[in-house]
């Protein structure tokens, strides 16, 4: 019996899309306690003004929220919207990524017991379809949770932050465009990059204008996108983080003074590189 495609991919999409919003709401536990310093693992998820714990059924990614009615059942703590719209946006980029990088097809070869139907001509599985793929992801999965708690506290905390680039570092060891060596290059441009703007900025300015939060971060980034991906994340994130940042001054009118946060201008530029990099350099060297 022939495969029909877009049956697959529909099938595929939507199991893509349950994973990734059941990882989103694993992000809002981990933007919610890593800067209050409790385990991601226990106890288990509670409400942040009575400290009960939510039963079972508002514990669905995107549904449970509507299940509650956006309150806890016990206080009537008042849930924030951010919750589902993490959610959302998390299963919608994962979709995104994996037909960027992936189709149906891809995956299945990676499992030869489900290679039995005659209609294709499997071929032989390829690691390095993934390679790209899982950076994507991995971006992805660390620049939410580093931007929200960036917005709220003005902090990337080295507990993202480290096994980031050290899972990065390793995951660039698999990709042979890029290595362990170019990895290890890409974190010492990322690192030592900034920090050397930061110190020029503090001499001439004579007060501190980027956070160590955002050198280390422009490091984890560099140890998966090489130092070709840190020159460009850092140049998009500040185009985009000075666009922002003037507009933001106009409407609070703070004036251009006003200082945001840069992590989540590095976490969507980083995304951008990982996602189109390859087209982006090409137009800029072809141009």
């Amino acid at each position: 019996m022939p495969i029909d495609l877009s049956t697959l991919n529909i099938i595929f999409g939507i199991f893509v899309f349950l994973f990734g919003i059941s990882i989103g709401s694993f992000l809002n536990v981990v933007a919610y306690r890593i800067p209050l310093n409790i385990s991601i693992v226990r106890p288990r998820s509670f409400c942040p003004n009575c400290k009960k714990t939510v039963p079972n059924y508002a514990l669905i990614p995107v549904i449970g929220y509507i299940l509650t009615h956006a309150k806890c059942n016990k206080c009537n703590y008042k849930i924030p919207i951010t919750y589902p719209i993490v959610e959302l946006l998390t299963g919608i980029l994962t979709l995104f990524i994996f037909f960027r990088f992936l189709t149906p097809i891809n995956v299945l070869e990676a499992f030869p017991a489900f290679l039995t139907v005659e209609t294709f001509q499997y071929g032989k599985f390829h690691f390095n379809n993934f390679v790209p793929f899982f950076v994507s992801l991995w971006i992805l999965y660390t620049g939410i949770p580093l931007s929200i708690i960036d917005l709220k506290y003005r902090i990337l905390p080295n507990k993202i932050i480290y096994p980031g680039i050290i899972i990065g570092f390793l995951i660039s060891c698999f990709n042979h465009n890029l290595g362990w060596s170019g990895s290890l290059i890409g974190i010492i441009t990322g690192s030592g990059g900034l920090f050397f703007i930061a110190k020029i900025y503090e001499l001439l300015r004579g007060k501190q204008g980027i956070g160590m939060g955002d050198v280390k971060y422009l490091g984890f980034i560099g140890a998966v996108l090489g130092w070709k991906g840190v020159v460009f994340t850092l140049f998009y994130a500040s185009i985009i983080g000075a666009i922002i940042g003037i507009l933001w001054g106009i409407i609070s009118k703070k004036g251009l003074a006003t200082a945001i946060p840069f992590g989540p201008f590095l976490a969507s530029a980083a995304l951008a590189i990982s996602t189109y990099g390859d087209e982006i350099l090409a137009f800029i060297f072809k141009n």
